[in-house]
């Protein structure tokens, strides 16, 4: 009230308002989730080519450790083999020994011996010495230049948890607070002061119409290795980010709209504000902006778009780690 008692009233309505701006968001968003759809399919396949790479891989494996079976097999039955013609030649010369010592004297007889000793070592040598176990302190055989080494799966496709919250990483670094929508609206102001006792003679009233954009993002200046989880089960990588936020609303005061000032019968001129009336009228129109920005269905139209642009930035660093995996987007709570 001045000194005139004269008041000045506030009503404000805003309205959201549908630009190139908004339409620009909504295609981008929609061709994300064609990409979206896309890379889980080639995920899929990769994860299938490389489940039926590992299968052969072993069946190949399997294959060579039942040929070494095999040749193994073989060795040792021609081995038992030269043991036994060895033994029946032994047993020969020693009978044939025999036959001479009894025959020919002493000198026969010690002639036999000296056979007979011989066909002996030889029969223990071949039947006793190879089936005595190695000495554990022998040393082991040094491995063969250039033969093949298989290396085991160890889960994760050959990566590590740690391959993929490396790259995620590296990533939210660069956006800490992310945009991840604009929303432009329009405030519709009426400005009522009244004049002398209130009377609508003395009143003027006059419309006018601001305009503002509300900003939201997502911080991820915070996101660690907690917030980026691995399913090998599922060949995904799911991240966790916090919910999109309205960081701030963005005044366009430069594009606002007067109308004609509405004068009572007895009022003259056009409405002149105070630095006092002035202040509340603009914090009226951005409490109203923030109000209409604030609603829930704004808050998530703001969320979607927050999981498609994180997907969009971190999707193809999870890719390029391992093409069979997913990147799935949540939030933290």
């Amino acid at each position: 009230m001045d000194k005139n008692n004269n008041t000045v009233t506030v009503s404000s309505n805003a309205e959201l308002i549908e630009n190139e701006k908004v339409k620009q968001q909504r295609e981008s968003a929609s061709k994300i989730e064609e990409k979206q759809k896309e890379a889980v399919a080639k995920a899929e396949d990769a994860a299938l080519s490389s489940r039926l790479d590992d299968l052969v891989r072993k069946a190949k494996e399997e294959e060579k450790r039942a040929n070494a079976a095999e040749e193994t097999l073989k060795a040792e039955r021609a081995a038992a083999a030269k043991r036994e013609e060895l033994l029946n030649s032994g047993l020969a010369l020693a009978n044939n020994a025999l036959r001479k010592t009894k025959s020919g004297g002493f000198g026969g007889f010690l002639r036999g011996l000296l056979i007979g000793i011989a066909a002996g070592a030889a029969i223990m040598y071949f039947l006793i010495i190879p089936n005595i176990p190695a000495s554990p302190l022998a040393e082991s055989p040094s491995p063969v230049e250039n033969a093949d080494l298989t290396i085991e799966n160890n889960g994760l496709l050959g990566y590590t948890a740690a391959d993929f919250q490396d790259a995620v990483l590296g990533a939210a670094s660069d956006h800490k607070e992310l945009v991840v929508m604009e929303q432009p609206l329009s405030i519709s102001t009426t400005i009522t002061k009244a004049g002398l006792a209130n009377l609508p003679i003395f009143s003027k009233m006059q419309d006018l119409t601001y305009y503002g954009t509300g900003v939201y993002t997502v911080d991820l200046s915070r996101l660690d290795k907690e917030h980026i989880l691995v399913d090998e089960s599922q060949n995904t990588v799911m991240i966790l980010i916090p919910h999109a936020k309205l960081q701030y609303v963005n005044t366009n005061l430069d594009l606002t709209e007067f109308e004609d000032t509405e004068k009572g019968l007895l009022a003259f001129g056009d409405i002149k504000l105070t630095a006092e009336e002035t202040k509340l009228l603009e914090t009226t129109v951005y409490n109203s902006m923030e109000e209409r920005l604030s609603e829930q269905e704004l808050l998530d139209e703001a969320d979607r778009f927050a999981k498609l642009k994180t997907w969009e930035i971190f999707q193809p660093l999870v890719t390029a780690v391992s093409p069979a995996y997913k990147t799935v987007i949540q939030f933290t709570d």
